[in-house]
């Protein structure tokens, strides 16, 4: 009589836990710099060259959370917040007031920054490992 064996066994699950700690930890990296990039882009908001990394960065960012599914709405939250930042640099000129539109939404943008960082750092926490 052959044994039918479980899609999701024990030994599928330690493979991938190197990868899934692998992506989390880079995500949590990129995140880093983002947010430094982010900080330029508020205060310079017109160069070009600094958007496109920037752009580059969300667009890794897209690919390492989609390995990482319990990171969806926070991941979801934080792409949210950049398009309201974007959109409120393009719409607002600077002033250096602190109560500067763009100010408010850079302000919630880290917080979104933040969040996932956090959720990428406690993925390591969540994982159940097998000797």
């Amino acid at each position: 009589m052959h044994k039918i064996r479980p899609i999701w066994s024990n030994t599928m699950s330690v493979c991938q836990f190197p990868t899934a700690d692998t992506t989390a930890f880079r995500l949590a990296a990129l995140l880093e710099e983002y947010e430094q990039h982010v900080e330029e882009l508020t205060s310079t908001w017109l160069d070009a060259a600094l958007y496109a990394r920037v752009s580059r960065e969300i667009g890794e960012m897209r690919l390492l959370c989609a390995a990482l599914p319990l990171l969806s709405v926070p991941w979801v939250h934080l792409l949210i917040s950049h398009a309201e930042l974007v959109h409120c640099l393009w719409t607002c000129p600077p002033d250096g007031e602190e109560s500067h539109p763009a100010e408010r939404c850079k302000a919630h943008h880290l917080v979104a920054i933040q969040a996932l960082r956090q959720k990428c750092l406690c993925h390591f926490t969540r994982i159940e490992r097998v000797p």
